[in-house]
């Protein structure tokens, strides 16, 4: 591997470790479970409706994660070098 090719690599790691640290800031940033309850606690079908909401944050968190690891593992290939 040349110089060059390697520099490109770090650099493309990089790039990926950065999208992938701002992706996983985003789900941590909104999981706030109190606002949720908050924001249903005079509604009629409340817990139905924080019921649903907090199906949906560890469904999206699933997701992530899942993202996440895939990411990583493609890190982990490209510095099989």
């Amino acid at each position: 591997m040349t110089k060059n090719e390697l520099i490109n690599k770090i650099h493309s790691l990089k790039i990926d470790l950065k999208y992938l640290k701002r992706e996983l800031q985003f789900r941590l940033d909104n999981n706030d479970i109190d606002a949720t309850i908050e924001a249903h606690k005079d509604d009629q079908y409340r817990y139905a409706a924080v019921s649903g909401a907090l199906q949906a944050k560890v469904m999206l968190d699933n997701q992530t994660f899942e993202r996440s690891i895939k990411t990583i593992t493609n890190i982990e290939k490209d510095l099989e070098v």
